[in-house]
């Protein structure tokens, strides 16, 4: 069993309590660590480095020992060495010198569009969506002695309040998202279900009846019969990742949604960028990589989030960047969400109003710049404005300043506000 995370802390834990390590087991925990080396000092800087940057930990003390969950920093940017795939909520504990892996959970996916992430030539094993919720691990906690949840990010008793963690006493619940999750597992008598995995570590997406994207936060214990599990990855105690296939058996046996069930089907990756049904979908190579890290690459949809805002909130600054992104298949669906004249109607506005701007720009620019700024805009929206215009993209320009002006109206206020900068930019282009 190779969980990256794991086996650099246990190596360094060894050193901590006091045992001199070897050369190999230096460069082993380096290598894991992205830079190889043999060298006591350098390993061990790298590791604060790591360890301190760039993944997370967070621990809270058990008795004569503490457990911590391990998770890749949503500040830091995007790399793939060995412990970076496994920081997705790697849970450990530590007591007497000597560390135990806890949770074992699916390792994070390569993002396409990472510098240096090229999907392989060969076909993938099985293309899956990302669930629209809010994820969750489950695994057997020795030190509570039961099934426990998680997040990617906290433990069951963490919980971010307004940017700060707060910990209470380990076996509390106060993570909104875990007391969902156990609210849930006990609605559907899933732990009585659970008898023969001890040792297992399990994935599951909690998916509501509308999508975290709309939430904007955590699901609600009160609403616990809108949620619903779907089984996103199955791993045994030996490490071994069950493939999404096969999950599907283990799934049926705890009553719950296998992933497999929507598997999808795949023409061009343009087609999932311009997705308004999923936010991103995960493309599995089970022949690439090894039985416990199976090479996994996940490709978002570029519009999914403003099309979410635009038909369920009815945002008109989502709604008009969806207009202006050039894809004929999201401007279609939004006709069939929002209404074919509402659409005709802005469409026709926004190409009266890159007209208009360019003849301006061409005619008035100061007068042009004035109007702007009268308009609340900032200067440095105005000057990248300019020169999208000089530089012939108006769809550029209109993008940038209709973000700013379109900012807290609704869609159905877009045609007439559109509408009235045109007349103004059009005052301004002859003159008046």
């Amino acid at each position: 069993m190779v969980n990256y995370v794991f086996k650099v802390v246990s190596i360094y834990e060894a050193w901590a309590n006091g045992r001199d390590l070897t050369s190999d087991e230096i460069y082993e925990a380096s290598s894991l660590l992205g830079s190889p080396t043999r060298k006591l000092e350098v390993f061990l800087s790298r590791f604060r480095d790591v360890f301190g940057q760039v993944v997370e930990e967070r621990c809270c003390d058990v008795g004569g020992g503490r457990v911590c969950i391990y998770s890749w920093s949503r500040r830091a940017f995007k790399r793939y060495f060995p412990v970076a795939l496994d920081a997705g909520g790697t849970v450990v504990y530590y007591e007497g010198g000597v560390a135990k892996l806890v949770s074992y959970p699916l390792h994070r996916a390569f993002d396409l569009g990472v510098r240096g992430v090229e999907l392989p030539s060969e076909s993938p094993s099985i293309i899956t969506p990302r669930v629209d919720g809010w994820q969750v691990n489950l695994y057997w906690d020795p030190v509570l002695n039961k099934w426990v949840f998680s997040t990617r990010y906290v433990l069951h008793n963490m919980v971010f309040v307004r940017g700060e963690l707060k910990v209470e006493e380990y076996g509390l619940t106060i993570n909104p998202i875990v007391s969902v999750a156990e609210a849930l597992a006990s609605k559907i008598g899933l732990y009585s279900k659970l008898n023969d995995f001890k040792g297992w570590t399990f994935t599951f997406m909690i998916e509501g009846s509308e999508p975290a994207t709309w939430v904007k936060g955590p699901p609600e214990v009160s609403r616990v019969d809108e949620y619903k599990f779907i089984l996103v990855a199955a791993r045994k105690p030996g490490g071994e990742l069950l493939n999404p296939i096969d999950s599907l058996k283990v799934a049926e046996m705890l009553g719950v949604e296998g992933i497999a069930m929507r598997a999808l089907e795949l023409k061009a990756l343009e087609e999932v960028r311009e997705s308004v049904d999923h936010p991103s979908i995960f493309l599995w190579y089970l022949s690439r990589g090894d039985p416990e890290h199976p090479e996994i690459y996940e490709v978002r949809s570029e519009v999914y989030e403003d099309y979410v805002n635009a038909v369920r909130g009815s945002n008109a600054k989502s709604y008009m960047l969806l207009l202006t992104s050039g894809s004929s298949r999201v401007v279609e669906r939004l006709r069939g969400a929002i209404g074919d004249n509402i659409v005709s109607e802005t469409l026709q506005k926004l190409g009266e109003l890159g007209e208009v701007l360019e003849e301006a720009s061409r005619s008035n620019p100061d007068d042009l710049r004035r109007l702007l700024r009268a308009k609340g805009l900032k200067q440095d929206a105005i000057s990248t404005a300019m020169k999208a215009l000089e530089e012939g993209k108006p769809m550029r320009a209109i993008r940038i300043l209709l973000s700013s002006l379109l900012e807290g109206w609704s869609i159905e206020d877009t045609p007439l506000i559109i509408a009235n900068l045109v007349e103004d930019v059009r005052a301004v282009a002859r003159g008046l």
